[in-house]
């Protein structure tokens, strides 16, 4: 990565930033996806239910298998009604299906937890389920257990919140700061750590200031104020901001003796050691021109679009695009019946006018998008490769140019003056290597 980190000046559209988040009525029904859909990063979670089981709230209704998976619990109480194939987002998973009774009851058995080492702490969060909830979705058990190889001396705290529309986390500090607090304590006495970095970008002042009032009288913390610009957030751009320090390719963050976690991510941990609650609901912001009003909602995971949409008081036009995420790193999704998922932070709904796209036109080697990519790759280089016959090539090509450091910004789709659609090619390029790379693993090359 280029020391140089290039950003854009983007709209915030920060509209809900002063909008508390306010619970939804209880739906009629959640579906949970078991594959990885943003549940978590990789493997599908094995479901305990079976159809027409009982369940509570919290209760747990599919066991993870590794570390690339999570615990996935019951977000309302009621009756399993399906254990059913569904696609969302262009992905396909197994998912079950509760209605509700309307009662919300919790699971009795939901002990607080008591760790007194490190192990017994990691096993703990994974019992949680909880997962990176900046939108990588990887268990946080398992990026917190690189403390047991290397000692974590900082943790970056990320409140950057650099993408436009998104307001949840700037929300959740200022609405859960004793679990801020909370998080930091268990990370101080399990990881060992000596510093802690909050990430925030100025167009947050107010929580700013929250998280210094909070910590006022902790010397290991600091609230760093950063640059309204994107993609502050991201991992490589924030772990510059944030301690001078450069990751290189193929080397973890762990190996410099840093750690990053999302600052939701940090309440949901926390939360998990005060209540016993596992990871079953989350503060969402729902924006976008096609919304009649914007809000941020605390919402069950796996409640659909839909119910979500009713709660803000329905659509003012017709829905043009649907993205999980903001504007510039959010997934599609087919329609109003797509559901929640663990690490969906908004839902920005546009209307017709504002989700058009400009006809793409030749590309004029004008380097703007090489200029402003924070790693200093070549997308016009992923454009070219995807255009080799020869899959063998390709791969060779895409590997040279290094297309798995992409963490798919979307700057460079975003300054293209041919409107061409650069990130989507990116996406479709790291795609492609990894399937080829896993077929020739797979197939003994």
């Amino acid at each position: 990565m280029r020391k140089n980190i290039s950003t854009l000046k983007l709209p915030h559209y920060k509209s809900t930033a002063g909008c508390a988040a306010v619970r939804i009525p209880v739906p009629k029904e959640v579906l949970l996806p078991v594959s990885p859909m943003n549940s978590h990063s990789a493997t599908a979670a094995e479901p305990v239910v079976q159809v027409g089981d009982h369940v509570r709230v919290g209760q747990l209704i599919a066991k993870e298998k590794d570390r690339g998976s999570s615990d996935i619990h019951a977000s309302i109480s009621g009756t399993v009604k399906a254990i059913e194939p569904c696609a969302q987002g262009g992905r396909k998973s197994i998912a079950i299906r509760i209605e509700s009774d309307g009662k919300m009851e919790k699971y009795p058995d939901l002990p607080i937890p008591q760790p007194t080492n490190l192990d017994e702490f990691l096993e703990c969060v994974r019992l949680s389920g909880t997962v990176g909830l900046g939108g990588a979705a990887y268990p946080v058990w398992a990026k917190l257990s690189a403390a047991q190889k290397n000692h974590i001396g900082t943790v970056l705290i990320n409140g950057a919140e650099c993408e436009p529309f998104i307001t949840s986390d700037h929300r959740a500090m200022l609405e859960c700061g004793d679990l801020v607090k909370k998080g930091v304590e268990l990370l101080k006495q399990f990881l060992g750590s000596e510093e802690f970095i909050f990430g925030i970008e100025k167009n947050k002042p107010d929580a700013i200031e929250a998280m210094k009032k909070l910590f006022a009288d902790d010397p290991a913390v600091k609230v760093l104020e950063l640059s309204s610009v994107y993609p502050q957030g991201a991992k490589q751009v924030l772990l510059y901001n944030a301690t001078g320090k450069v990751v290189k390719k193929g080397e973890r963050l762990a190996s410099l003796g840093v750690i990053i976690i999302n600052v939701s991510s940090l309440i949901k941990m926390a939360e998990y050691f005060v209540t016993g609650m596992p990871m079953v609901e989350r503060i969402i912001t729902v924006d976008g021109s096609a919304v009649k009003e914007p809000k941020n909602l605390i919402v069950p995971i796996g409640v659909s679009v839909r119910d979500i949409v009713e709660a803000c008081g329905g659509l003012k036009e017709e829905p043009g695009k649907i993205l999980f995420g903001g504007a510039m790193m959010g997934k599609t999704q087919e329609s109003l019946d797509a559901h929640i998922l663990k690490a969906t932070n908004a839902v920005v709904i546009m209307n017709q006018k504002d989700a058009a796209q400009t006809e793409p036109s030749p590309c004029i080697h004008c380097g703007r998008c090489v200029a402003v990519c924070p790693l200093g790759l070549n997308p016009t280089a992923f454009d070219r490769a995807m255009q080799v016959e020869d899959e063998e090539k390709r791969a060779e090509i895409l590997t040279k140019e290094q297309v798995k450091v992409c963490m798919e910004c979307g700057c460079c789709s975003y300054v293209c003056p041919s409107h061409r659609p650069l990130a989507a090619n990116n996406n479709a390029a790291i795609g492609f290597i990894r399937s080829w790379e896993r077929a020739h693993k797979e197939g003994g090359k």
